[in-house]
């Protein structure tokens, strides 16, 4: 069995970025308010139980539960949060359990602000908790989420004091500093746990893939500087890696490629692949070691924007229309995840067969 870690904080503590950094480095990452989502999208199992306790004008005209609104219905009334609670805690954990089943991997990371009151952290052979000062998490609310002053504060105070979860707690990281902070204390508690390290991945073309990191950050900042319109600092590529994962192409024992992609819930999407150009071989070599390292996170759909690849090399490469029915995928949470980066299914590819 992997090892299965928790990692816990209040609201805005910068939990995901923690956990971001170390699905870079191969951790399969699970974010329990996204599973927990899952679980009451039409048809699945908490969807009526959560409409018949809340009322059925939550809905959206798509049937989806207006999660907003039910937000500012239980983060009022703690009876209802812990009705909420009690309906969905349960099939969370059942569905950490079927991904510990699956994994192939060394660790499993599951982020859950619930940690300790689901009785997950009794399941985790580590705990860490992530903190931060209310001011700063605060402003990150207001800043990231659109939420006014007084619903951050509401956020904040109906929660625990985050010393409660720091005494229970295995190691801890403050992300009151900058990102590269954060990251050199996630690398620190990363060293205690004594997991293997990402495996390196030899491409068709030959070059050896492997997890960006800040050794590699010099040849990096030479190349984003070449196709992205910014001047890229470390804190730049800190930051970047806090949102998305970053495999480093190397040929010779030099860096010549970078493949961006973000993972969520089980569904990826490719943001950028550089050097290389859409119906370029390098190209669909590297999208081949991504479609991997997809299948070894337990990815069931892979998209790329039909402007980064040549219809006839995603056809090579086993990508399909990305309208096209994949299997064990919610549509609406494939519609979801696409949306949520800005796209729509016609403007994708998708592949669902991973791991070749």
């Amino acid at each position: 069995m992997p090892i299965l870690l928790g990692i816990t904080g209040n609201v805005a503590s910068g939990k995901s970025a923690v956990r971001q950094f170390l699905e870079n480095e191969g951790a399969l990452t699970i974010d329990a308010d996204l599973l927990a989502q899952s679980t009451y999208l039409p048809g699945m199992p908490a969807y009526k139980p959560i409409l018949e306790a809340f009322g059925s004008d939550l809905c959206y005209s798509d049937g989806q539960i207006n999660r907003s609104r039910l937000g500012k219905i239980v983060f009022k009334d703690p009876g209802a949060l812990r009705e909420l609670e009690a309906i969905v805690h349960p099939l969370v954990i059942e569905g950490i359990e079927a991904v510990l089943a699956r994994a192939s991997v060394e660790l499993v990371v599951v982020e859950a602000i619930k940690l300790f009151e689901a009785g997950l952290h009794a399941r985790c052979d580590a705990v860490w908790t992530v903190t931060a000062r209310d001011e700063l998490r605060q402003e990150r609310l207001m800043n990231t989420r659109g939420l006014t002053e007084a619903d951050a504060l509401l956020r904040i105070r109906s929660q625990s004091p985050q010393e409660e979860k720091t005494s229970r707690s295995d190691y801890i990281i403050s992300t009151d500093g900058s990102f590269q902070d954060t990251y050199a204390q996630t690398t620190i508690g990363l060293k205690k746990l004594q997991a293997a390290p990402a495996a390196e991945i030899v491409s068709r073309g030959g070059e050896l893939f492997l997890p960006l990191r800040p050794e590699a950050f010099t040849s990096a900042r030479a190349l984003l500087n070449r196709f992205f319109p910014q001047t890229w600092e470390d804190e730049d590529i800190y930051r970047s890696l806090s949102h998305r994962s970053v495999l480093a192409g190397f040929k010779e024992g030099e860096l010549d490629a970078l493949c961006s992609w973000k993972l969520e819930f089980f569904l990826g999407l490719v943001q950028s692949v550089i050097p290389y150009t859409p119906a370029s071989e390098e190209l669909k070599s590297a999208l081949s070691v991504l479609a991997i390292c997809a299948g070894e996170h337990l990815c069931k759909a892979l998209y790329i924007p039909h402007e980064m690849i040549a219809p006839l090399s995603a056809k090579q490469l086993g990508f399909l229309p990305g309208e096209s029915v994949v299997a064990d995928v919610h549509p609406l949470s494939a519609a979801n995840f696409l949306r949520k980066n800005g796209l729509v299914p016609g403007e994708v590819f998708v592949r669902s067969n991973l791991l070749s």
